[in-house]
């Protein structure tokens, strides 16, 4: 159903890849109307039973019964068979020795109404495999533009890779479906009609054997036969297979950037001291605006350190105790686990702050008791500036104690990069540095 509610919401024009999706929904529109029309017009005028008017117009025949087995045939109307017959039975009263001629205009008449508009079916499925490939080429050129701004983060850039390869599937999904339905359309086609015009060369020939001498309709009929056999003759059409490999190369190539988009971006730490630095001691003075936001890992729980709590703790006496003294932001569960749950929000009103104090900048007149989504919302509408003010609020430092689980890691870092509120999902904080006694 996410497939299919998907294709569905691409045809909306809030969508990038709408224009290409009701183009291949009108090509499919054509192609089954077509398909249909077609698929009446043959039984229409195949509908007979073939041996049994043979039977009927040849005892009427030998029975000298012409104008009896003409008024049969004209009933059938357009019905190509019995025009046939009526052609050569009318042509026989006059000269029969132009009874040849007479129904072998009338049988190619009758085979080219058959495949009147037959190889429609074929321009359908090349032009919405093409199409589907056009889809794909944009929505690729939309993905690599998008992950191409240097202000978008990593994590940013994997959604947005991921909406443009959505696009670009999306329509070739479609437009090989419909190229593959019309291809099964064309196939059933051919072989009715096949089958209809083998039927009445067998009958025709018999027929025109009857009331010809049997060396002139041999030499006609043999001739007849031969010109059928020429116009089947066609080339191999290898243009759906030339578009799978066109359409197969870009989505290698997008698959293997989306695994590199997708990577979490780390930051190996300039020395121990920075490393110790950014968890301990945060930046006190103003005019540095850095965030220095760091967490440190112990056997007890989390603690947190950033521009704010410094700020905040200036003055204290707790400010000088040692990392082991002091107790953690966020103790362990009742349980003995980390807690990610308070950590990622109390990580998402630090980035709250961060975007206050960054848009404040940007954009006076902003209410200090706006949402983390309001606040990232200005912050996106207003281009990801590169601004002086916390310049580094998209940066975490991860500070593990000694032998800490990589998996407790991992699952910090997953608390960090983002954060879902009823606005909205917001990014956080997609940089990582990491320090610490890390263990598997």
């Amino acid at each position: 159903m996410g497939v299919f509610s998907d294709l569905l919401h691409s045809f909306l024009p809030s969508h990038d890849a709408f224009l290409f999706m009701w183009l291949l929904l009108s090509i499919g529109i054509l192609s089954f109307a077509t398909a249909f029309e077609r698929w009446y017009s043959i039984k229409r005028r195949t509908d007979y039973d073939a041996p049994e008017l043979f039977g009927r117009i040849k005892g009427l025949l030998e029975q000298k019964k012409h104008d009896e087995a003409y008024r049969i045939c004209v009933v059938g109307g357009k019905r190509l068979l019995p025009r046939i017959f009526a052609c050569g039975i009318k042509k026989a009263e006059s000269n029969p020795l132009l009874v040849p001629d007479a129904m072998a205009e009338e049988s190619i008449y009758a085979g080219t109404t058959l495949e009147k508009r037959l190889n429609y079916m074929v321009m359908f499925g090349n032009v919405s495999t093409l199409f589907g490939l056009l889809g794909t080429v944009y929505g690729l050129i939309m993905s690599f533009t998008a992950v191409s701004r240097p202000e978008v983060a990593a994590i940013e850039k994997s959604a947005l890779l991921a909406a443009g390869i959505s696009t670009a599937m999306n329509s070739t999904l479609v437009g090989l479906s419909i190229s593959v339905l019309s291809v099964l359309a064309y196939a059933f086609l051919r072989a009715k009609v096949d089958m209809a015009l083998h039927e009445m060369d067998r009958y025709a020939v018999a027929i025109m054997n009857f009331l010809n001498p049997p060396d002139q309709s041999k030499a006609i009929s043999g001739s007849l036969v031969r010109h059928r056999e020429e116009e089947e003759i066609a080339d191999t059409d290898v243009t759906p297979m030339l578009n799978l490999m066109i359409i197969l190369i870009p989505v290698l190539l997008t698959s293997s950037e989306f695994v590199r988009m997708g990577a979490i971006e780390l930051k190996l730490p300039e020395s121990a001291q920075g490393a110790g630095g950014g968890a301990g001691a945060g930046a006190a003075e103003m005019q540095e605006s850095k965030l220095e936001l760091g967490i440190l890992i112990t056997s007890k729980g989390f603690t947190l350190f950033h521009f704010f709590k410094t700020a905040a703790n200036q003055g204290k006496a707790d400010t000088a105790k040692t990392l082991a003294d002091m107790q953690p932001d966020i103790p362990l569960a009742a349980d003995g686990a980390y807690d990610y749950g308070e950590l990622n929000r109390q990580l998402a009103e630090v980035k709250r702050k961060s975007l206050l104090e960054i848009d404040k900048a940007i954009s006076p007149g902003v209410s200090p008791a706006a949402s983390l989504a309001e606040l990232y919302d200005i912050f996106v509408k207003n281009g990801s500036p590169q601004t002086m003010v916390l310049s580094d609020h998209e940066t975490i430092k991860i500070v593990a104690e000694e032998k800490m689980k990589y998996e407790t890691v991992v699952s910090v870092m997953d608390a960090a990069r983002g954060y879902k509120s009823p606005d909205g999902n917001v990014t956080m904080f997609p940089n990582v540095s990491i320090a610490g006694g890390i263990v598997q």
